[in-house]
């Protein structure tokens, strides 16, 4: 499977008045691997600290 970067590029070689449209295309990847990213390390990491906040140590 192509990157979507690089399908991006070689339509706007293609068609280079699309550049808006490849443009908002990029942005909307960059916002979903934010979120991913997001979910993955930030999110798991604050429910694994909540989980074991009220564990007590002897």
């Amino acid at each position: 499977m192509n990157n979507i970067n690089e399908k991006c590029l070689l339509r706007y070689l293609q068609y280079p008045d699309e550049l808006s449209y490849t443009t908002e295309i990029l942005k909307l990847n960059n916002k979903i691997l934010e979120q991913k990213f997001i979910m993955k390390n930030i999110l798991v990491n604050i429910s694994s600290l909540n989980y074991t906040e009220g564990v007590e140590l002897t």
